[in-house]
């Protein structure tokens, strides 16, 4: 399948692009809207122009303008979670999988500069926000716990997680993360230690010995 192309102001409503395609070329117009210093009073109109549809077309993609946003936080926080997958090491266990993703989330997630901009224009200005409201990140979690549980080693995990409890576990961790509520976490090192210290415990069979987490 062919790459979904911009369509140039003008041409004729269809343009080649089928449904999914001509609602990732919309998404790709209002991230660079907003990357691009666009105001948060945008009009949906505006976003249809910059990338060459008409108004009518992206109100069959998106109702509204929130809904058009939260697509936007979603595919976003979608692309990190597959670039948190590919740089865990292949030999990873889940635990591994897991403590590596979450750093991944406290140190760069929070720094991401399209969700950073989207958040600066709502009431608190959080990154953290944007992900709660995301409603579909609960299922992604959820499949990839039970992923984890069911490829994990006999003893890994404590038994009788239930993979929607760990999965919104997880979800909080991250929240907090970036809230950064856990002081210095946006250090590598401190939010390694301060999981494999204070979360792992929870959620693992046979937790690593404890080790300092915050400097003085």
């Amino acid at each position: 399948m062919s790459a979904p192309q911009r369509r140039p102001r003008g041409r004729p409503v269809g343009g080649g692009n089928n449904t999914e395609q001509a609602r990732q070329v919309l998404l790709d117009a209002a991230e660079q809207f907003f990357i691009d210093g666009g105001s948060p009073t945008f009009t949906m109109e505006v976003i249809a122009a910059e990338a060459g549809y008409s108004r009518s077309a992206i109100y069959r993609q998106f109702a509204t303008r929130k809904e058009l946003i939260a697509a936007l936080v979603q595919r976003t926080t979608q692309r990190h979670m597959l670039t948190m997958l590919q740089q865990v090491a292949a030999d990873a266990t889940p635990v591994d999988l897991l403590i590596d993703s979450l750093v991944i989330v406290a140190t760069q997630l929070v720094h991401d500069p399209l969700l950073q901009t989207i958040a600066d224009q709502t009431p608190d200005g959080a990154v953290a926000t944007l992900i709660a409201n995301d409603g579909s990140l609960t299922r992604t979690v959820q499949s990839m716990v039970e992923g984890m549980l069911a490829n994990s080693t006999t003893g890994q995990f404590r038994p009788g997680l239930h993979p929607h409890d760990l999965a919104q576990f997880l979800i909080s961790t991250a929240l907090s993360l970036l809230l950064d509520v856990v002081p210095g976490s946006s250090d590598p090192t401190v939010a390694r230690n301060y999981l494999r210290t204070f979360v792992l415990p929870a959620i693992v069979d046979s937790p690593p010995p404890a080790t300092r987490v915050f400097p003085e």
